[in-house]
């Protein structure tokens, strides 16, 4: 029955004992409390493992240590230690607001168990101001070509669905893993998606898509772009837009290069999304580039 579903919430972390316990605190204050946490500990070396362990009397919660493997295999790992009949994950610098799996209850209800959907979130800046997720279309398959819209913390996948879509456990594609497998999955399923915003992404400095190295970018982005096109199910759904997808990631590469003074390659990436899609120069992250490139 509905209204008896368990979900699987997977927490991967490394080296976030500064951090997590406030994460943890945010899954057991749910006001829908039929759910298991799943922590997995991807090798870290500072204090996480001692800060996790008084949680441990709860025992709706499951916390394994790894060999460092990064996120992609950590959540794996999760998926296949879980029970859940759905599957949610939520980095351990990020939090849940109260009412996240009850929404995600009435969701499942509403729409007939759907494969998989993504509830609404809101990012805080260390400045205290808040953003709110612009609103997706439902489903959101098509507009996932402009990019990565999606959160892990809003995305909800039912178990069969989760079980046979493993995230890719390429190093490589390390801070792309989840849009390649929203894609894979966007292939194969209608994802849904609901405004209701019932969770937080934190915004600091440490974060890892804030850190992100531009040599290292470029590669995964090319990592990206050939596993997809690589993929059958992918290219039977979206090959007949592919100048689509791949110039809105060459667009993320060119706005990533202006940001780090990189002009040169930044404008020829530039030029390279507007060769493959010309009507791109109508996304406002287009102005933002060209912008930065200009003015820096």
């Amino acid at each position: 029955m509905v209204n008896e579903l368990l979900f699987s919430v997977i927490i991967p972390t490394y080296n976030r004992a500064g951090l997590i316990e406030k994460t943890i605190h945010t899954v057991l204050e749910q006001v829908y409390f039929k759910f298991e946490l799943i922590i997995v500990d991807d090798g870290s070396t500072d204090d996480t493992e001692a800060t996790i362990l008084p949680f441990l009397a709860d025992d709706r919660i499951q916390y394994f240590k790894i060999k460092n493997s990064e996120r992609g295999a950590a959540r794996n790992f999760g998926v296949r230690a879980s029970s859940g009949d759905y599957i949610t994950f939520l980095d351990s610098d990020d939090l849940f607001l109260p009412w996240h799996l009850s929404t995600a209850v009435k969701k499942i209800k509403l729409t007939h168990q759907p494969p998989a959907f993504h509830l609404g979130y809101e990012m805080l800046h260390s400045d205290g101001r808040v953003d709110a997720l612009p609103s997706l279309p439902s489903p959101v398959n098509d507009k996932l070509l402009e990019g990565n819209f999606l959160s892990c913390m809003g995305v909800f996948l039912r178990r069969d669905v989760a079980t046979q879509n493993p995230f890719d456990e390429d190093r490589q594609l390390s801070g792309s893993e989840d849009y390649e497998l929203w894609m894979r999955i966007a292939a194969q399923f209608p994802i849904l998606t609901f405004s209701e915003v019932t969770s937080r992404l934190i915004n600091h400095e440490d974060r890892s898509v804030v850190q992100t190295n531009t040599t290292k970018l470029m590669t995964r982005i090319t990592i990206l772009d050939d596993k997809l096109q690589r993929n059958a199910k992918f290219m039977e759904r979206f090959g007949n837009r592919l100048s689509v997808f791949t110039s809105y990631r060459r667009l993320y590469l060119a706005l990533h290069l202006a940001m780090s003074g990189e002009r040169w390659q930044a404008f020829k990436s530039l030029i390279y999304t507007v060769r493959q899609y010309p009507y791109v120069v109508s996304n406002y992250r287009f102005a933002v580039a060209l912008k930065k490139i200009v003015l820096w």
